[in-house]
């Protein structure tokens, strides 16, 4: 099964960090790989994902599979057997550091011809998604979310800033 791992230290304890994994104001925030609808919840959900030149973003069932408050965080999406696509969140550490190791599996007979043309893509999405959940925890530690000026706010972050 096709797999690409990344690793990064972020700053702050692990449950920080678990809320903005699966909490779905903050995962919207940050704009994950995907954006799930019941993040927070083990279970059947939707989930939303954009394909480059679609207009719309396609929605599909997904399930959240694993939520072990602050250590580990899954969900996987797919057609069982024939393709499916399982992230999944990995935190150790401290108050000082967190270290998050962020998974992304393949499963299924299509997994092999579409993760050879996958991988590269997606591990830079990957990189990409745990700069932007770093740099939202960086934000998120100098505001609070009551009374910060809207103004101020970097466009991105402003859903959450209420």
């Amino acid at each position: 099964m096709p797999q690409t791992v990344t690793r990064i230290t972020l700053h702050g304890g692990p449950l920080r960090i678990w809320s903005a994994l699966t909490d779905p104001g903050h995962r919207k925030a940050w704009s994950p790989l995907v954006l799930l609808d019941a993040s927070d919840e083990l279970g059947d959900t939707e989930c939303a994902f954009a394909i480059t030149g679609w207009s719309k973003p396609v929605r599909t069932p997904a399930r959240v599979d694993r939520l072990d408050k602050p250590d580990s965080y899954a969900w996987s999406c797919g057609i069982p057997y024939l393709f499916e696509f399982e992230e999944r969140f990995d935190l150790s550490g401290d108050d000082g550091g967190t270290q998050l190791t962020h998974t992304v599996t393949l499963r299924g007979a299509l997994s092999y011809p579409m993760g050879t043309v996958m991988l590269r893509r997606l591990r830079t999405l990957m990189v990409e998604a745990d700069d932007r959940l770093a740099t939202y925890l960086r934000w998120r530690v100098g505001h609070s979310v009551r009374g910060t000026n809207r103004q101020r706010v970097p466009q991105r972050y402003r859903s959450e800033a209420r």
